[in-house]
């Protein structure tokens, strides 16, 4: 993970460097190695333009000793001007002799707000000790949603007062003029609340409960009993009714103002002490009226639509025998009990009393709000379960519900249930994302059935969107592959709508009430898809599961095998189970940083827990561990050698480390300065010990292997040092062709993917080393990214070579701006095709193709807004403490 914004080398002709990477101007550091003495330039007078520090750069190295006294005499007395002119004098006193020679490095330091210190001491990371977690009880909690997969059914859910009392109000069919379900009488008793409401228990929603309540009391009253439970229904209603107005609209349930109004004209019928004549009231009466005026009679009687889920809110208009030919196979209507009882109740009709007597006694002589929710049930578990980051421990029983969700998915999407004619884009796009996500054969063209006029939408005739339709169908046009043009427009919609949402603290739905609905959507627009690498996720979504979150149909109700404390419980327990697995390896990290001398190399960035993290927080399970320690090691190394051949050693003296490297031999380095032997024997020991761990996985010698991407990479960097010292400045694709290669991230990926624990034949090999597409797009990608976040800061140090500059030379008539788009062009397209490589079916090792993808990941997130590795102690930091440092708790 190399070239982060590194500093641009400055040599003379016969090769002295003339500048380091360590520091930059003002400040300025002067070694005279022949009489070992140093003198110190500091003057935060000498001015910044590239022409100034040309000029001090070629004035002291061609007047040597004389000229730079005679500088460091003007710039005590703060003059720029006059340094340089002191330094000409002296120059054409002297000509350039083998004893100015000495004068071996003029080190421009990059100042400490560029390139910070290390963030994380010593002290710091040796005192990390991390959870002790009880493995037990961990085992315990898996075994337990194991459980919830084994009897996953039709959909674990509670039972609503609502549709418990129409069924309630069905008389029965044999004419007697009692109750065809006496039962659900003496339940509409029994779950009365103290206040006189019925409702979910525990989360006061007012339109929810008025509108259980009035259909409760209409169904005792209808039958002449529970006389104490009707006046204290009642009562309810008449001191509550009115702070319905007070609640987000975006929370009253679906189909109210057909439903409730509708009742209340029954209760007005019935001589029920109400107050009809309320403000607002009137309000949704009007607003009724207008949505009654939209739906098409006829329409609704020919083919599936949302109306037939509120059939009992409609039923001066419904044709009763027309509406049976739109019966689902399993005899309900759109899975409403509601609605199902209403038409049993005007046509006798056998399947839905079969239904309604299927159900009945799965909740204790109660129904729920809609049934079954086998697909939604399903898809939701298994998407919490990822967002935790312990959906591993569940392969098996998520291949298994996902072949049965994959068996329902049609050309046109799915709905909420197995049966459901009336598909919606909530549960499509969940069912879309996760089934690509895991290799199925899944085509776009089933959002296209929601899209109309530019727009798209949960349902047809819906009046208004919610947020996690929204965030879903976004979720999903992530996950788009080159040329899916319904995925590039629902991207674009689904993000404008969210952005505006949030913007507008507008983030409330209509389907869910949930824990932190606008924390997950801020989230997922600033962390999209190929920037969320999993740990980040994860660390995140334990803090915004709700584990009592309700969700909203025409009344409120639970998902108990979506939102329970087990999932919650088994996230945290696992995070800090594996965070401290982390901190242990992180300080055997540091202390071979240590040991291998890296910390006293004063010309590198000290990052090796920012190196940690880009392979922790992505493949993150205990099984890698030997696949971490190998990334993260390489990734240092890379970073060394960077520094070290962009700015710290002679073009001479970098080609002779690489020969040391070609050969493999120590004694080649001898005469080098003692940075570039710690530098050669890290690589060297280091590289010796993944080949020799290696052996035990792969079964054979991948010395020459790894050999051979060390040498391409320093290769790649010794070019670089030459265009730089001949002031060159490349074609676009000869650059590129370069870069992603000196970039480093094949050279990182390629000497840890041994250890992902699989081994890896030659013809696996090649379709994730550089003869692959795949590895092309992550260097590329990582490149790019690169490239347009650390432009700005190396055009001002006078570097010539970036994607962007070179796009500029090649066209000039295209500006800066037109240049970066264009690579933001290229990046996009790169990450669509890396969609494509991660899920395509082929014989390569998942756990091979997650590093790929998710090195590729990382590097969009460390240069999401800036150079997020050279100056970590921005937004990484946050991260990194995130991840690696802060325990989570309950």
């Amino acid at each position: 993970m190399s070239r982060h914004g590194s500093a641009s080398s400055y040599r003379r002709s016969d090769g002295v460097l003339m500048k380091s990477s360590s520091y930059s101007w003002p400040a300025a550091r002067l070694w005279s190695c022949g009489d070992d003495r140093l003198a110190l330039l500091k003057s935060s007078h000498l001015s910044s333009a590239t022409s100034s520090k040309a000029s001090m750069r070629k004035l002291l190295y061609a007047g040597g000793s004389k000229a730079v006294s005679a500088c460091l005499s003007c710039i005590s007395k703060d003059s720029t001007s006059s340094a340089i002119a002191a330094a000409s004098r002296e120059t054409d006193k002297n000509t350039l002799t083998e004893a100015d020679h000495e004068l071996q490095l003029i080190s421009f330091e990059k100042p400490p707000s560029y390139y910070h210190p290390t963030l994380w001491k010593d002290d710091f990371i040796e005192s990390l000790q991390g959870e002790q977690v009880d493995e037990d009880e961990i085992n315990d909690l898996i075994e337990e949603v194991r459980g919830m997969f084994r009897t996953m059914g039709d959909g674990a859910t509670a039972a609503s007062a609502y549709d418990t009392a129409w069924v309630a109000r069905v008389p029965s069919l044999d004419g007697r003029g009692s109750p065809q379900f006496p039962l659900t009488l003496q339940w509409i008793v029994d779950n009365q609340l103290e206040d006189g409401s019925w409702g979910e228990k525990e989360l006061f929603l007012a339109y929810d409960r008025v509108f259980n309540t009035l259909a409760c009391v209409l169904a005792l009253q209808t039958w002449n009993v529970g006389e104490e439970s009707i006046t204290k229904g009642l009562d309810f209603m008449r001191r509550c009714v009115n702070m319905m107005k007070d609640e987000a609209g975006a929370h009253m349930p679906s189909g109210f103002e057909i439903c409730f109004i509708s009742m209340l004209e029954e209760a007005k019928q019935m001589g029920l002490d109400l107050p009809y004549d309320l403000p607002f009231i009137k309000g949704i009466q009007e607003a009724r009226e207008k949505k009654l005026q939209r739906i098409p009679i006829d329409y609704f009687h020919t083919r599936p639509t949302t109306i037939l889920y509120s059939l009992e809110g409609l039923q001066s208009l419904v044709d009763w025998n027309r509406i049976l030919d739109l019966q689902s196979p399993d005899g309900s209507f759109l899975s409403s009990p509601a609605s199902t009882a209403c038409v049993l109740m005007h046509t006798g009709n056998q399947k839905c009393l079969d239904f309604l007597n299927s159900v009945l006694p799965r909740f204790n002589n109660a129904v729920p709000c809609h049934y079954p929710l086998d697909l939604f049930e399903r898809l939701w578990a298994i998407d919490g379960l990822m967002r935790l980051g312990v959906d591993r421990f569940f392969q098996t029983e998520i291949k298994q519900t996902l072949d049965y969700v994959y068996k329902y998915m049609t050309e046109t999407g799915i709905g909420w249930a197995r049966e459901n004619p009336v598909h919606d884009i909530d549960d499509t796009c969940m069912a879309f994302r996760i089934l690509r996500l895991h290799g199925y054969d899944v085509s776009p063209k089933c959002i296209e059935h929601f899209k109309s006029e530019g727009k798209f939408f949960c349902f047809a005739g819906e009046s208004r969107h919610g947020v996690t339709e929204m965030l879903n169908l976004y979720r999903a046009s992530q996950l788009r592959f080159p040329g899916e043009t319904i995925l590039e427009e629902s991207h674009s919609y689904s993000k404008a709508y969210l952005a505006n949402a949030v913007q507008t603290r507008d983030a409330f739905d209509k389907w869910a009430l949930k824990k932190d609905l606008e924390g997950e959507v801020e989230y997922a627009l600033k962390f999209p898809w190929h920037r969320s690498v999993p740990r980040l996720e994860a660390r995140t979504y334990v803090q915004q599961y709700g584990a009592d979150d309700m969700w909203l149909g025409k009344t409120m109700y639970r998902m108990y095998n979506v939102s329970n404390q087990t999932f919650l419980e088994l996230g945290i327990a696992d995070f800090n189970r594996c965070q401290a697995i982390h901190q242990k390896e992180l300080q055997q990290i540091n202390r071979w940083w240590n040991q291998s001398g890296f910390a006293e190399l004063s010309f590198t960035r000290q990052r090796p827990a920012e190196m940690y993290f880009s392979i922790a927080a992505c493949m993150f399970e205990p099984e890698f561990a030997a696949l971490r320690l190998a990334y993260t090691k390489t990734a240092c190394i890379t970073v060394i050698l960077d520094d070290l051949f962009d700015s710290h050693a002679s073009v001479p003296d970098l080609k002779l480390f690489l020969e040391a490297v070609k050969r493999w031999d120590p004694s080649v380095v001898n005469g080098l300065s003692e940075d570039m032997k710690v530098s050669f024997n890290g690589l060297y020991s280091t590289l010796n010990s993944f080949v020799e761990d290696a052996f035990e996985v792969q079964g054979r010698d991948i010395s020459g292997y790894l050999r051979t991407t060390w040498e391409d990479l320093l290769s790649a960097y010794i070019l670089e040092a030459e265009w730089s010292e001949r002031s060159y400045v490349p074609k676009f694709e000869e650059y590129i062709e370069n870069a992603k290669v000196s970039i480093a991230l094949g050279t990182v990926i390629l000497n840890s993917i041994f250890f992902c624990g699989e081994p890896l034949p030659d013809h696996v090999l090649q379709q994730l080393d550089f003869r692959s597409n795949f590895l092309h797009l992550v260097c590329l990608t990582g490149r790019l990214i690169n490239d347009t976040k650390t432009f700005e800061a190396e055009k001002e140090r006078g570097e010539l070579a970036s994607s962007i500059s070179c796009y500029m030379n090649d066209n000039p008539s295209v500006s800066e701006e037109e240049s970066k788009a264009h690579v933001y062009g290229i990046i996009d397209a790169a990450l669509k095709e890396l969609n494509w490589e991660l899920v395509r079916p082929n014989n390569v090792p998942l756990p091979c193709k997650r590093l790929l993808f998710n090195t590729a990941r990382v590097m969009q997130l460390f240069y999401m807004v800036r150079d997020g590795f050279g100056i970590s102690d921005m937004e990484m930091k946050g991260h990194l403490h995130n991840v690696l440092f802060q325990q989570v708790s309950v």
